[in-house]
């Protein structure tokens, strides 16, 4: 019986007897393990995507559609107002009260080194809540003011 040792010739090919003893990985399971490990992977982080973009916007709302709104150049930390359509005010993830706004706005732009307020709103706000909510931002320190919508279904993009 031959395990493996070399023959007369200094050659294993030379042991290929019934008895010779073969030794190979079987690579199957790991890659099965590997596989698991990718969905895990995959899965995980995109719930950890899909959280921090809830956190970082707050609450849902319907955001109106429009069709030549340009792309948004958002720094990440750019604080994000919220209105719904029941008309409470959210800072992000947190709830602001009208007489608040103006200091949580101005705190939260200090906070974020930005000038620069993105603004959510319900598609049912009427204007004028959201004129309010502009002038208290501006009286606030924010120098620029973006409202963010939902792109159009089935609109062409608008070259820029």
């Amino acid at each position: 019986m031959a395990i493996g040792a070399t023959g007369a010739t200094g050659n294993l090919d030379d042991e290929v007897g019934e008895d010779a003893i073969v030794a190979e990985i079987n690579i199957t399971p790991l890659t099965d393990i590997f596989l698991v490990l990718l969905i895990i992977f995959m899965v995980t982080s995109t719930a950890l995507v899909e959280h921090e973009v809830q956190n970082r916007t707050g609450v849902r709302v319907s955001l109106p559609n429009a069709q030549a709104a340009g792309l948004l150049t958002q720094k990440k930390d750019d604080p994000i107002l919220t209105l719904t359509q029941q008309g409470d005010l959210y800072l992000g993830n947190k709830k602001v009260t009208v007489p608040n706004l103006e200091t949580a706005i101005r705190d939260a732009l200090k906070e974020k080194n930005s000038e620069t307020l993105l603004l959510r709103g319900d598609q049912s706000v009427l204007l004028g809540k959201a004129v309010d909510v502009m002038s208290v931002a501006k009286r606030a320190g924010a120098a620029h003011l973006g409202i963010i919508t939902a792109p159009k279904v089935g609109a062409p993009a608008v070259p820029r």
